[in-house]
C-alpha cells in the first residue's frame, strides 16, 4: 500500500512539474512572439555579483538612502545604463524608466495594463484598506468618483478660510532675525488646513496650546507610514514586519481618530441642518457620505486621501523657501512682483494664477523637488512600452506580467538633454521665457503625474502655494539661509523632503 502511495505521489509530482515547465515554456514562447511582432529589443540590465537576489543592488540603494541621496543614486544608474533598464533587488525585477514616452504610455494608452494594487493594496491593507491610493479597476473608479467632484468645485480655493490659518502661521515665525526651521511649522499649517477640509474640523496644530489628541494622532500616523514604507522596500522578505506590534498599535490609533470624524459626519447627514445661503463650507468627508454610509468604507477612503495630501503642499512650500533663501536674486524678484499688488487687491484663484514669477517659482521648485521622486506600478498583463530597447534605447520593449515598473520623475525633470546643462540649477526664469518648450505637453514635467490617475488636488495645491508665497513675501523683506550645508539632502518615506529641514532667518517689512 505504501509503495502504491509513493508511486502515486511521485507520478503527481512529475505531472505537476511537467505542467509547470510546459506553462513556463508556453509563456516564454508567446512573450517572444509578441515582442518580435512589435519590434521589441532587449534592454540593459544592472550588473550584480548576486544575480539571484540582487542583494548588492539593494544594499547600494539603502546606503544612498541613508546618505540622503537615493534619487541621485537612481539618476547615476540611468546615466550608466540608459533611460530605461532592468535591475533586480531582493529577488524582484524592477524596470526603471525616465523616458517621457514610457511615462505617458503607462498613464494613458496602456493605463489598464499597469496598476498599484499588487504593490500597495495587498501590502498596506491593514493600515490603508481600499481606496483611491491603493486600488485599481472598478473599485478605484468608485473611489475616484467619491473624491473628484469636491476637488472640481470652485470652492476648493476657499482662500478666506485658508488665510485665517496662514495669519496664525506667520505670527509664529520669529521676527528678530533668529534662526528657525520652517519645515515643521509649514507641516503644521497644512495639517490644520487639510484636516479642516477633509474632516470638517482642524487639528489646530498652530494653536499655542495644541490638543494632546492631535499630537498623539500625528505620532501614530508617522509611525504607521514608517511601517508601510518598510513593507514596500523589503520585498518578499517583508512578512515578519506584519508581526510588528508597534505598527499595529499605531495604525489602530489612527483608525480610532478617523472613526470619530466619520461618526460625526454620518450623524450630521442623518440630521441635516437648515443651510444659510452662502454659508456652505465643503468638507470632503461630508460629501462622501452622500455616496456611501459604510463607516469602514468611509474610514479607508478618507485615509487614502489624507495620506498623500498631508505633507505634499507643506514640503513644496518649504522647498521653495529653501531655494529662495539660497538665491537672493530670485527672492528679490518675487518681492518686486508682490510689491506691485494693490493693497485692496483680493487674492483670488484667477489673480494668483496671473502672477507669472510666483507661478514660475512653484514650477521650478516642483521640477527640482517632486514630492514623489519615483512612482511605481505593476504590470497587470503583458505590455509593450514604446522606448528603451536596443543600443540607442529608442526601440519598443516587452514588459511581461508581474514586473514592477518605476517612473523616475526626478531623473526626467533634471535631464540635461531636455532642460540644458543648467538642469540642476534653480532658475525660475526658464518658465517665463516666451516660446519655451511645452514640457508638460511632452510629459517631461509631471510633478502631479498625468493622465487618468493625475492628482485630483493639483489646482488646490498650486493655488495655496501661490497664496502662501505672496503672503510670505508681503510679510518679510529679508530672507536669509542659516544652514551651513547648502546641498539638498533628502529623506524619503512616502514623500521626499529636506533631511536637514529649512533653516532660515527673516525680518519683517517695517
Amino acid at each position: 500500500m505504501s509503495s502504491l502511495l509513493t508511486l502515486l505521489g511521485t507520478t503527481f509530482v512529475a505531472i505537476y512539474a511537467f505542467y509547470l515547465l510546459t506553462v513556463t515554456w508556453t509563456k516564454k514562447r508567446l512573450s517572444a512572439e509578441a515582442a518580435q511582432r512589435h519590434g521589441c529589443k532587449p534592454i540593459p540590465t544592472v550588473s550584480s555579483w548576486d544575480p539571484v537576489f540582487g542583494f548588492d543592488t539593494f544594499i547600494n540603494i539603502r546606503k544612498a538612502d541613508f546618505a540622503g541621496c537615493r534619487s541621485e543614486a537612481y539618476r547615476t544608474l540611468h546615466k550608466t545604463y540608459g533611460p530605461t533598464f532592468l535591475m533586480k533587488s531582493l529577488g524582484v525585477f524592477e524596470l526603471q524608466t525616465s523616458q517621457p514616452e514610457n511615462i505617458q504610455a503607462i498613464c494613458t494608452s496602456n493605463f489598464n495594463e499597469f496598476g498599484v494594487g499588487p504593490m500597495r493594496g495587498t501590502i498596506g491593507a491593514p493600515f490603508l484598506g481600499r481606496g483611491i491610493f491603493t486600488e485599481d479597476g472598478e473599485f478605484w473608479k468608485h473611489s475616484r468618483a467619491l473624491v473628484r467632484p469636491t476637488f472640481s468645485r470652485a470652492e476648493i480655493a476657499d482662500l478666506g478660510n485658508f488665510d485665517r490659518h496662514v495669519a496664525r502661521f506667520l505670527a509664529l515665525i520669529p521676527k528678530d532675525g533668529s534662526t528657525f526651521d520652517l519645515l515643521p511649522l509649514s507641516k503644521k499649517l497644512f495639517l490644520d488646513t487639510s484636516t479642516e477640509f477633509l474632516f470638517g474640523e482642524s487639528t489646530e496644530c498652530l494653536d499655542p496650546d495644541p490638543h494632546f489628541e492631535t499630537d498623539e494622532f500625528m505620532q501614530a500616523f508617522d509611525r504607521s507610514l514608517l511601517g508601510l514604507a518598510l513593507l514596500l522596500i523589503t520585498g518578499p522578505f517583508r512578512w515578519p514586519l506584519y508581526l510588528d506590534p508597534y505598527w499595529k498599535k499605531a495604525y489602530t490609533k489612527v483608525h480610532a481618530f478617523v472613526d470619530k470624524h466619520v461618526e460625526r459626519a454620518l450623524e450630521k447627514k442623518s440630521r441635516p441642518e437648515k443651510e444659510i445661503p452662502g454659508s456652505k463650507r465643503y468638507v470632503l468627508l461630508e460629501e462622501m457620505t452622500k455616496t456611501t454610509q459604510d463607516p469602514y468604507d468611509l474610514r479607508m477612503q478618507i485615509l487614502n486621501v489624507f495620506f498623500p495630501a498631508r505633507d505634499t503642499a507643506a514640503i513644496a512650500f518649504a522647498d521653495a523657501i529653501f531655494e529662495l533663501a539660497r538665491h537672493p536674486l530670485e527672492w528679490t524678484k518675487l518681492r518686486t512682483e508682490v510689491s506691485k499688488i494693490e493693497p485692496d487687491q483680493a487674492l483670488t484663484f484667477q489673480f494668483l494664477h496671473s502672477l507669472k514669477f510666483t507661478k514660475a517659482i512653484i514650477e521650478e521648485t516642483l521640477r527640482l523637488h517632486p514630492a514623489a521622486s519615483r512612482i511605481g506600478r505593476t504590470s497587470l498583463r503583458d505590455s509593450i512600452l514604446p522606448k528603451g530597447g536596443g543600443p540607442d534605447g529608442q526601440s519598443p520593449i516587452f514588459v511581461p506580467k508581474g514586473i514592477v515598473v518605476e517612473m523616475d520623475l526626478y531623473t526626467v525633470q533634471r535631464d540635461t538633454s531636455i532642460w540644458g546643462e543648467d538642469a540642476d540649477e534653480f532658475k525660475p526664469d526658464r518658465w517665463t521665457k516666451s516660446g519655451r518648450t511645452l514640457w508638460e505637453a511632452k510629459w517631461q514635467y509631471e510633478p502631479f503625474l498625468g493622465g487618468i490617475r493625475m492628482c485630483p488636488a493639483q489646482n488646490q495645491v498650486l493655488t495655496q502655494l501661490a497664496f502662501l508665497l505672496v503672503r510670505f513675501a508681503q510679510e518679510f523683506k529679508t530672507l536669509e539661509n542659516r544652514d551651513e550645508i547648502l546641498e539638498y539632502f533628502e529623506v524619503i518615506t512616502m514623500t521626499v523632503e529636506s533631511k536637514n529641514g529649512v533653516k532660515i532667518a527673516v525680518k519683517p517689512v517695517e
